[in-house]
């Protein structure tokens, strides 16, 4: 890694956007300056450039051009060179295995025990008064932070129709649920402390059980408790579902750059991002703007994380990159390089979604499936699968996420740099889905996160093959699914 090199191609890129300052542009902002943003957010982010010396650059930036400018109205756009100065030397997200501890924290070593994972797949119904509905339970995780169901549910009024989703969760009677394990201790269920009300699909349980207990009945308002089932999956009675995927999964070395890392995460963003159309048309055309202006400062970065020698010159990943933009009709990506005729088979997959001509002509009905699938731990950060749902048009994954992840800080490459995985997972029909952190309940080195699947799935697949790869390696493991539709 070449430091000064890094911290010498940004400088540069200052004084030649010092030199276009000078010029008259309809532009907010200087000509550069928003190359300077993109450039040194990746820097930093790949650890190449200390935030500190970042800051000084695009302060130094800021001031020099301010005097000069003699005319027109304060500039808009440098003050968010200050902006990401300021975020510069805040985060600490950074692409390179020292960014994340693997070992338990100082103040609780509790927390580096393994947990207890059971996937559930039970739907429980209830009624209190005119609020009916049904409590679908996904799995059940302990760890040393405590103990939570991953639910879903669905709520019924008079005034309301009945579906899965998500919507009025304030209307679910948790305290007329009563929790008794096989012992006779009793538990309380509850949302989670600094969990999203709009999205409590984590419930805990209090006070945490012992991690000895063989099951729980929950017992709904007026209604018989249903029985949930601790013991391991392998054991005799245990229940069924899907777990043990860290035991099943095949791991293999990636060997990634930290450059080339990052460049897979905004690969992997344009995709997200790509919208649900067929090419070409109006519909196309209006959704061009945004993805081009992601994919605008891509040859820029390249070019300075080959600098800061974070990014080798014969690496395939920006030819890769190339074609990318090429097949979803992005321009004015700055790439100099021919695109590549090889390309990984997610990414094909999802590039095939977008070329459809015609949607899928059957949609999935809602319905959820159990997980509780810890995987290998990669670049510190240890992902287990809690469940798989889908509703309304749109599918999501459940997991939680072990290791540090600072809460996310905002950036100009608009990629989450605190959750440095990827996780891709291919149905029994042969497509590939892309899971995009969706939203997040942190809890230091603990969170829950849920990630929206693009494409979303048509069908209920019989499995699913999960791949994860981070920096260093990547695993891979099939887990088969068993459907539950709530009535």
């Amino acid at each position: 890694m070449d430091r000064e090199g890094a911290e010498t191609h940004l400088r540069l890129l200052a004084e030649a956007a010092m030199r276009g300052s000078l010029t008259h542009t309809p532009e907010p902002w200087a000509p550069g300056a928003s190359r300077m943003l993109v450039v040194g957010h990746a820097l930093t982010a790949v650890g190449a450039l200390d935030p500190v010396t970042a800051e000084e650059i695009l302060t130094d930036f800021n001031l020099a051009v301010s005097v000069r400018k003699l005319h027109g109205e304060p500039d808009q756009g440098l003050g968010r060179a200050v902006t990401l100065a300021r975020w510069l030397t805040q985060g600490r997200a950074v692409l390179h295995t020292e960014s994340f501890e693997a070992g338990p924290p100082e103040d609780d070593a509790g927390q580096a025990r393994p947990g207890r994972f059971v996937p559930v797949g039970l739907t429980v119904p209830f009624r209190a008064g005119a609020i009916s509905g049904e409590l679908c339970l996904m799995s059940f995780a302990q760890t040393g932070t405590g103990a939570r169901f991953i639910a879903a549910w669905g709520v019924r009024t008079p005034a309301l129709e009945p579906r899965l989703g998500r919507q009025h969760p304030g209307l679910i009677p948790f305290d007329l649920f009563t929790v008794t394990d096989d012992r006779g201790a009793t538990y309380q269920l509850d949302h989670t402390p600094g969990g999203d009300l709009e999205w409590p699909d984590e419930i805990t349980l209090r006070p945490a059980p012992p991690e000895d207990i063989r099951w729980l009945d929950i017992a709904p308002p007026y209604r018989q408790p249903a029985r949930v089932d601790l013991r391991p999956s392998g054991s005799p009675g245990g229940p069924g579902g899907s777990g043990e995927a860290g035991d099943q999964a095949q791991v293999s070395e990636t060997g990634l750059s930290p450059g080339e890392h990052l460049l897979v995460m905004l690969a992997e963003r344009l995709l997200t991002g790509a919208p649900e159309f067929p090419r070409g048309g109006l519909l196309a055309a209006r959704h061009a703007g945004p993805r081009r202006a992601m994919a605008a400062g891509f040859g820029d970065i390249i070019a300075a994380l080959e600098a800061a020698d974070v990014l080798s010159p014969l690496s395939p990943v920006p030819a890769r990159l190339a074609t990318l933009c090429a097949s979803l009709d992005v321009d004015g990506h700055g790439i100099g390089v021919p695109p590549a005729h090889d390309m990984p088979e997610p990414w094909l997959s999802l590039l095939a979604h977008y070329q459809r001509r015609k949607p899928d002509p059957v949609q999935m009905r809602d319905g959820y499936a159990a997980l509780a699938a810890p995987l290998p731990e990669l670049d510190g950060l240890r992902l287990t699968l809690l469940g798989l749902e889908h509703t309304e048009g749109s599918s999501f994954v459940h997991a939680l996420v072990q290791g540090q992840t600072p809460d996310p800080q905002p950036g100009p490459l608009d990629v989450d740099l605190n959750f440095p995985l990827s996780l891709w997972l291919r149905d029994s029909g042969g497509r590939w889905h892309l899971g995009c952190p969706d939203r997040w309940n942190r809890g230091g080195r603990e969170s829950t996160v849920r990630l929206r699947l693009v494409p979303s799935l048509t069908r209920p697949a019989d499995w699913v093959e999960v791949l994860a790869g981070g920096r260093s390696a990547e695993a891979r493991a099939r887990l088969p699914l068993r459907w539950r539709y709530p009535s």
